[in-house]
């Protein structure tokens, strides 16, 4: 089958990989060629459309990574970053390893500034009580941890990893700078800085390239923070039993958690309160390394009246007493508490961006002074409306990223609204959705009599186009030694049936299906020779994948002859062309784009 071509593609490009990282470019490339040429082979088997995009896209990555390989042998650099992309040397490493030395330890004066510092960062946070609270407790023990090495007393605990878990715009990010920079100012880390990743930057799509792209992005936040935001999704196709490369991931990261040092990592993972809670829970040993937990709260609406001065006073602009006045009730009589949970700060900016716009329309070409910089009441009620009527542009949800397949599937049905119940629960392709149930629809939160009918009613359309697929691939592989059923009860001796089956019209499409009550009413009523018959089935039944996959394996051989043949007589350059040509033949792409893997 496809699935034996794919396999087989995906071997060789994990076998290219090793080769990749050992510096043996030449053979990675020609590794890499052959595991596309594989790769578009399977396509012309391949039925069902999702794997067939994925079987492009790694064909594509391959095909990019063997150019880049390429073009790094033509020039100087074959040997070292560029051209295998897996970092410098390891005396380049152990050189970096030595370049930062370690700082005296913090005076009394210098330990005071900080705390005082980072005081007074705290207080121009807005809301966030209980976060503040946290962070002040957290200064508190590094503060007294870094007083009881002074005096050369050990520390009990030295994970400093967290979580913060919250809706989009609470100021999560925010607080992570803010983290950095408190356990850079005190000695803790080498730096100040956040590297902010989500699962596609971590997460590539076969074997080994996780890895590697995780222990790039470790590598780069060394000695600062590496901020993982919605990091439940690296767990959840995990949670539900399905094969993810997402694992990997997780395992790089807590190889390093238990580090301690100013050059280590400090890991902050962020997300939704109830998908972070199952995060931490897939793996014990990843739990126990989070010591710190923040929860962040939505603003209020007085927290957003807060956060709309400051801005417009660092923008340089003005309120009219009127608009100051009554800014709260614009907000509050405008806006739903579920509205200002999904934008919280965003709502902020886009309100004084309509604002802006209301106030433009508003003034002519002669005003001039602080009529030019000066919001009035009609201009922030007016812009608030927009909220209702005209929805800004947001940042699509990160946990939504990647189902638009389940999102366009759930319009066409007329249910929209439910596709990121299953898209948030990590069911972000079509053949994701054909193994739910009725309860599994029902568990992930649509709870109307209505919906769920209907959200059944489309599960159950997908299975019968998967079965529907599965037939027509059941029917390109049949008996290879068998052209028809005359022919197939003949070789087991059972040819004195063939005028019974051709009378009722039974070709191989249906020979599987027959059961012993078919039998019995085609009229075979005699038990034994429908017992015989019908074992034979049942054992031809069981035998066809066998025999389908040694089909496929032979046409799967005589490939690898052929491709080996061709890479004899053919450079690396026509190899490239050819597949470039394949792919664009398929519709799938017009020209190379950047690989993300």
């Amino acid at each position: 089958m496809a699935n034996d071509l794919r396999d087989k593609g995906i071997e060789i490009a994990n076998d290219a990989v090793r080769d990749d990282n050992a510096g043996n470019y030449e053979d990675a490339i020609n590794k890499y060629c052959k595991a596309a040429e594989y790769l578009m082979t399977a396509t012309k088997y391949e039925k069902n459309p999702v794997t067939l995009k994925t079987i492009r896209e790694k064909s594509l990555e391959y095909v990019q990574r063997a150019e880049a390989l390429k073009q790094g042998l033509a020039g100087k650099g074959a040997g070292g970053k560029k051209a295998g992309g897996g970092g410098g040397s390891k005396e380049e490493e152990e050189e970096s390893e030595d370049d930062d030395v370690e700082p005296e330890p913090l005076t009394e004066e210098q330990l005071a500034k900080a705390e005082a510092e980072m005081k007074e960062e705290l207080s121009k946070l807005i809301g966030m009580e209980s976060v503040k609270k946290q962070m002040e407790q957290l200064c508190k023990q590094l503060s007294l941890d870094i007083r009881r090495r002074a005096e050369g007393h050990n520390t009990l605990d030295a994970i400093r990893h967290m979580m913060f878990t919250g809706n989009p715009g609470v100021g999560k990010t925010t607080v992570s700078r803010l983290v950095a920079r408190l356990y850079h100012q005190l000695g803790v880390s080498a730096k100040d800085s956040v590297v902010e990743v989500q699962k596609g930057d971590l997460v590539a799509g076969y074997v080994n390239q996780t890895a590697m792209k995780t222990a790039k992005k470790i590598k780069e936040a060394r000695g600062g923070i590496l901020f993982v935001d919605e990091a439940y999704q690296l767990t959840q196709a995990l949670q539900r039993g399905q094969s993810d490369f997402s694992g990997e991931a997780i395992d790089e990261m807590m190889k390093v958690m238990n580090e301690t040092g100013r050059k280590s990592v400090t890991f902050v993972f962020a997300g939704y309160k109830k998908e972070m809670d199952e995060f931490v829970q897939y793996n014990a040993g990843l739990e126990s390394r989070i010591k710190y937990r923040f929860h962040f709260d939505d603003y209020t609406v007085p927290d957003l009246c807060k956060i709309v001065n400051i801005k417009i006073k660092a923008k340089g602009y003005k309120m009219t007493a009127d608009a100051e006045k009554n800014l709260n009730a614009i907000i509050d009589k405008n806006t739903t508490a579920d509205l200002r949970s999904k934008y919280n700060g965003r709502l902020t900016d886009n309100l004084l961006q309509w604002a802006a716009d209301c106030m433009n329309q508003r003034l002519d070409l002669t005003a001039s002074g602080e009529q030019l910089i000066t919001l009035t009441k009609d201009d922030l009620s007016e812009a608030i409306k927009k909220f209702q009527l005209a929805r800004p542009p947001q940042k699509k949800d990160p946990a939504l990223l990647g189902g638009e397949q389940v999102e366009q599937q759930f319009k066409m049905w007329g249910i929209q609204h439910l596709s990121a119940f299953f898209v948030r629960a990590g069911y972000r392709q079509l053949v994701d959705l054909i193994h739910l149930s009725k309860q599994d629809i029902m568990a992930l939160g649509v709870t109307k009599d209505a919906e769920v009918r209907r959200a059944v009613q489309l599960v159950e359309r997908l299975k019968q186009e998967h079965r529907k697929e599965s037939l027509e691939m059941d029917a390109l592989f049949v008996d290879p030694d068998s052209v028809d059923v005359k022919t197939w009860l003949e070789k087991r001796s059972l040819g004195e049936f063939a005028k019974l089956f051709e009378r009722h019209r039974v070709d191989f499409e249906v020979l599987g299906d027959l059961t012993y009550e078919d039998l019995k009413e085609m009229g075979l009523n005699e038990v034994g020779p429908r017992r015989r018959i019908h074992r034979q089935i049942v054992q031809w039944r069981d035998d066809r994948e066998a025999k389908k996959a040694d089909a496929i394996r032979s046409r799967m051989q005589v490939q690898e002859n052929k491709a080996y043949l061709e890479s004899q007589q053919q450079n690396v350059d026509d190899r490239l062309q050819h597949l470039k040509a394949s792919l664009g033949e398929s519709g799938y792409v017009t020209g190379l784009r950047p690989s993300s893997g």
